[in-house]
């Protein structure tokens, strides 16, 4: 058999493979695949694919580096680079790779040029998303998921005016998208228009009754505008659909501590915890929720908990250290201040809460010096 030959048919293998889930199946054949042709784009780039399935992300991102350097303009590589990226947690990279596609790729394709702009949105770059939407809008001007995504940049840049007409011309191609109906509805709350905000949402659940996004984004609407009692059935409506959603559990969560009905949300706690024991949210969420509450023996359990997992979380060594200056256990609370400062030297908070500590103390002059410290910064 030709190597030609050969190499296509492993390929087919491979591919069939990972259609049946056996991604390390399909890594094992192109291994082979490649040690035929060890530069086939196409082959590299579904060997990267398929290892990144298997969570071998590094080994995943050297063979798209490889790709990359065998053909540097490559779109379908740098496509689904950017994808595997974005799944590893390689966030700066993906938008570094999704720019370079924007640049190389033929014809302004609407996709690229909308991805790239919700990429730099999750990153908090709404000025600079806010043109790619506008070009991707240009070329497909009904596409409802970037008249979505755009009405939703604008909305976080304070745009509302315009989000909202976008928000009406996705309603206008698509009536019945719930994922638009919600993120309308939310684009209203921040605008302060509750009433028609409450007629999409509804609107939302006559189509999709047992939408768990759609009855927590209504339940945290009505709880931010103090209709409690409204809010509770959508939160218990959530978790009758999805029990174990963290997601909802927090949000109920919340709400019932700002209503404060302590003792429901101490039981939520204890169930979100039933669920994921090591959850550092969780527990540094529920530490904080007892400290408020003045139950620092129990809190300082959790904050200990979630320093396990994460010791070096400067969030929850501050935290933990102001709960134990209330609890009058200063000397470990200081220790813990040096360690938060020992990891991050010029985090303002820290420096703030450690002085205030040292002053109740007595330890002025340290005090003095860490203000002047923070100053400076």
């Amino acid at each position: 058999m030709m190597n030609s030959d050969r190499l296509e048919t492993l390929t087919n293998q491979a591919e069939e493979l990972i259609q049946t889930g056996d991604y390390k199946g399909a890594i094992g054949i192109f291994q082979e695949a490649l040690q035929i042709a060890p530069n086939d784009i196409e082959c590299l780039r579904q060997y990267g694919k398929a290892l990144a399935k298997n969570n071998q992300y590094p080994e995943a991102f050297k063979i798209f580096e490889k790709a990359k350097r065998i053909d540097p303009t490559n779109v379908k590589i740098f496509s689904s680079y950017t994808k595997v990226l974005k799944e590893g947690g390689r966030l700066d990279e993906c938008l570094e790779n999704l720019k370079i596609l924007v640049d190389i790729e033929p014809n302004n394709n609407p996709i690229t040029l909308s991805s790239y702009a919700k990429e730099l949105t999750s990153a908090g770059q709404h000025e600079k998303a806010l043109p790619f939407f506008k070009r991707s809008l240009e070329i497909d001007p009904n596409n409802v998921k970037t008249l979505s995504s755009y009405a939703k940049a604008l909305s976080s840049n304070n745009q509302h005016e315009k989000a909202l007409q976008l928000f009406e011309r996705a309603l206008q191609n698509q009536p019945n998208n719930v994922r638009t109906l919600n993120s309308y509805a939310k684009a209203l709350i921040s605008n302060n228009q509750h009433e028609k905000a409450w007629s999409l949402f509804e609107q939302a659940l006559q189509l999709e009754p047992n939408n768990v996004i759609t009855l927590n984004s209504y339940a945290n609407a009505l709880i931010s505008n103090n209709q409690h009692e409204k809010a509770w059935p959508f939160f218990e409506r959530a978790l009758q659909i999805e029990p174990n959603n963290l997601i909802t559990l927090f949000s109920y969560v919340k709400a019932l501590i700002s209503n404060n009905q302590h003792e429901k949300a101490w039981s939520l706690f204890e169930r979100a915890l039933q669920i994921e024991p090591d959850n550092r949210i969780t527990l540094y969420s529920y530490a904080n929720a007892l400290t408020s509450n003045n139950q620092h023996e129990k809190a300082l359990q959790f904050f200990e908990r979630a320093l396990q997992i994460e010791p070096n979380n400067v969030i929850t060594l501050n935290s933990y250290a102001k709960a134990l200056i209330s609890n009058n256990q200063h000397e470990k609370a200081l220790q813990l201040f040096e360690r938060a400062l020992q990891i991050e030297p010029n985090n303002v908070i820290t420096l703030f809460s450690y002085a205030k500590a040292l002053i109740s103390n007595n330890q002025h002059e340290k005090a003095l010096q860490l203000f002047e410290r923070a100053l400076q910064i």
